[in-house]
């Protein structure tokens, strides 16, 4: 599947100008990038689609650890790819656009990811439901809004990261994409919770969405 460049998110890191269409992820396109995209267009190591599937089906990139051969599989903030097992990148924004940042082998084996809603499943034990898509059952503590630090290579939990005041915060949409800051406080206000976050020398009022604690 594909976007006409004019429908193409302002995250993406090419110019509109530059291709008539743009391979989009299977799922999540609004807050990711295609495996084939990242292939083609940012690391141009693959010319085409084809070169892409051949990289991918002879199983040569993994996804937070996982071999992933369907080159519309998407990569969101803080995910990390792997290329046959040598090169890792870390998925961040930068200047508003999505980046490719090589990390060593040690960093490529956790990655930070929301937590979207949970479920009292009985037994003192809870199921985690993150925003990239995974469900975990826990017996750790945590809400709505957290963040979780997961060891992809061992598949556990290493640390839950509280959305509080002082908490650090990644902005991950909207115009602050890519900035980060300070939770200061949380208020509602009318039927919205408004986060403020203290970005460099400016407060900004953010919607849920947009925010990740990171540490």
């Amino acid at each position: 599947m594909h976007k006409k460049r004019q429908e193409m998110p302002k995250t993406w890191p090419v110019e509109k100008k530059e291709f008539t269409y743009m391979a989009v992820p299977s799922h999540s396109a609004n807050k990711s990038i295609s495996i084939l995209f990242v292939l083609r267009n940012v690391l141009k190591i693959a010319k085409n689609k084809k070169e892409a599937k051949f990289i991918t089906n002879n199983k040569k990139v993994k996804v937070n650890n996982k071999i992933r051969t369907e080159v519309n599989f998407p990569l969101q903030v803080f995910d990390v790819l792997t290329l046959d097992d040598k090169k890792n990148y870390r998925v961040q924004i930068i200047n508003k656009k999505f980046s490719l940042i090589e990390i060593s082998g040690k960093d490529a084996q956790t990655k930070i990811v929301k937590i979207s809603g949970k479920k009292i499943i009985g037994g003192n034990k809870t199921q985690m439901n993150l925003e990239d898509g995974q469900n975990i059952i826990t017996k750790e503590k945590f809400s709505v809004g957290d963040s979780v630090v997961l060891n992809t290579k061992e598949n556990k939990i290493e640390e839950i990261l509280p959305l509080k005041d002082g908490a650090k915060i990644e902005v991950v949409g909207g115009k602050h994409a890519g900035e980060k800051g300070k939770l200061l406080k949380i208020e509602k206000i009318g039927r919205n919770t408004i986060y403020f976050v203290k970005l460099n020398n400016v407060e900004a009022g953010l919607p849920f969405k947009t925010i990740l604690v990171i540490n």
